[in-house]
């Protein structure tokens, strides 16, 4: 009755201990909270918790009853591999869903234990300070994705699969944290990499080109919502700061739909564009553009505008003192004749 009063006891706290895990936010964390747990509330005196990575290996995050210095030695030893340790936990060292490595048959190097053997544990009779216990942490699918190794138990007792039930069972939620955890990260990293692949689609659809000396030209295509407007904004000033450009040709040929929003962003552009000493000229101006613009009460008399890319681009030459002259046709020399 004693040792099942033992085990509830020692059930109950490690399952408080897990429910406040969910407020944590860091599988390192998690991992470090882990093997204090098992340390304090278990007969296992030392305690590591290791997690999976991308590379396969494990790597040490949690560390319970060792010191700094034993920490840093562990940090520093060369990590394991999946491969070497489903080789390792092998189904004769099962123990429930343990697994007890005896050290006579380890194939694996650890941390030197402060406890000396005894003739009872060189004969198997109790636990050996080389022994090795781990109890594995599974996803959802059964795959490992990261390890418990426990060791130095205070009475000196072998690993029973009816005395391991309370760590193999606060083991399962642990995974589950953990599992929590990692979807997390990974909807995180989703994420930025969606706003990163916005951003570069944001740019390439914003290009700044120079034209030539002094004079800058945004073609636009597609709608112009609030993101791109202020993409549009900040491209145009950085390139003016770069070449110190006179002339920016802002052409809205492309644009489908001109509404207020649009019109709002553009005139935005423009007096930003004149803070900096640049003029803006807006090409691209159809009939039909031209009414929805009276219609929606849009002044423009402020913004140079033209019916056209081309003519933008003369108006912006002109303003830079440049301008575009016709090739003189020279008749080509006559042959020589005998």
């Amino acid at each position: 009755m004693a040792d099942q009063t033992i085990k509830r006891k020692q059930l109950a706290d490690l399952i408080t201990i897990t429910a406040g895990m969910l407020r944590l936010k860091s599988v390192q964390d998690v991992c470090q909270l882990t093997a204090e747990a098992v340390v304090q509330h278990t007969v296992f005196r030392r305690s590591v918790v290791s997690v999976l990575e991308a590379d396969d290996s494990f790597a040490r995050l949690g560390f319970g009853g060792l010191s700094d210095q034993e920490v840093e030695k562990l940090r520093k030893m060369p990590r394991s591999s999946l491969n070497s340790m489903e080789k390792s936990l092998s189904s004769k060292f099962l123990i429930g869903r343990s697994y007890y490595i005896p050290h006579d048959e380890a194939d694996m190097n650890g941390l030197a234990s402060k406890v000396k053997a005894t003739q009872k544990s060189k004969q198997k009779e109790e636990w050996h300070p080389d022994d090795f216990l781990f109890i594995p942490l599974f996803d959802p699918d059964r795959r490992i994705i990261g390890l418990i190794s426990i060791d130095d138990p205070e009475d000196r007792s072998l690993p029973t699969a009816e005395g391991l039930m309370p760590l193999e069972l606060f083991a399962t939620q642990i995974a589950a944290v953990l599992e929590n955890l990692r979807n997390v990260e990974k909807q995180h990293e989703m994420i930025q990499r969606l706003r990163d692949q916005q951003q570069v689609v944001l740019e390439l659809s914003t290009p700044v080109i120079q034209v030539w000396d002094q004079v800058l030209a945004l073609p636009l295509i597609g709608s112009v919502d609030s993101a791109r407007a202020q993409q549009i904004m900040e491209n145009i000033l950085v390139k003016i700061g770069e070449t110190g450009s006179r002339v920016v040709i802002i052409d809205i040929t492309g644009v489908p739909v001109i509404d207020t929003l649009v019109a709002s962003h553009l005139i935005k552009t423009v007096s930003a564009a004149r803070l900096l000493g640049a003029t803006t000229i807006l090409t691209g101006i159809n009939p039909e553009i031209a009414q929805t613009l009276v219609h929606l009460g849009v002044d423009l008399s402020d913004i140079t505008t033209k019916s056209n890319l081309a003519r933008g681009i003369a108006a912006a030459l002109k303003m830079t003192g440049k301008g575009i002259v016709p090739v003189a046709s020279t008749a080509s020399p006559s042959l020589p004749t005998k």
